[in-house]
């Protein structure tokens, strides 16, 4: 409680302080009230560490040394262990997205073997002949003379 009660004293000698001197006019008039414990002096002596040689302590550095080694160990460890799994679950999804590919492809494959069927059916190709067809005689057709590498040849001797 007596710092609680410094703290008033101090609060109020203030106000009292500063309303007698707006009532006086004279600024030269103020007295410094006490600080609490003012009459306690530390001395601080300045200290000179520049001719001390520092000690390296070997064991502080081996166990720094250690535990990073440890850690760096452990999570290589649980990373190594982790590796399979992840490898796994990313195989799969590509063995389902090439599975879908292979499903989609195929659909495909059957559109276009179903229209390649409409486009060659007899009653396309009449449609597409119109009326103006008619087979070519034997001496309209030329045929192209076999290569120089050929085994057999049509009836001609060389």
């Amino acid at each position: 409680m007596t710092s609680l009660a410094a703290l008033f004293d101090w609060l109020a000698a203030g106000k009292a302080m500063t309303s007698a001197a707006a009532r006086r006019g004279n600024a030269t008039d103020f007295r410094l009230r006490r600080l609490p414990k003012e009459e306690i002096h530390l001395y601080v002596k300045s200290i000179d560490n520049t001719t001390v040689v520092r000690l390296v302590d070997k064991k502080d550095w081996l166990a720094s040394v250690g535990m990073a080694g440890g850690v760096l160990t452990a999570s290589l460890l649980l990373i190594a262990m982790l590796l399979p799994g992840g490898y796994t679950l990313l195989a799969s999804h590509r063995m389902e997205q090439l599975k879908h590919d292979r499903d989609r492809m195929t659909n495909e494959l059957r559109v276009l073997r179903s229209r390649q069927a409409a486009l060659v059916s007899p009653s396309q190709l009449e449609q597409y002949a119109g009326h103006n067809f008619s087979t070519p005689t034997a001496a309209a057709v030329i045929f192209a003379p076999p290569s120089k590498g050929a085994v057999a040849s049509l009836g001609t001797r060389h």
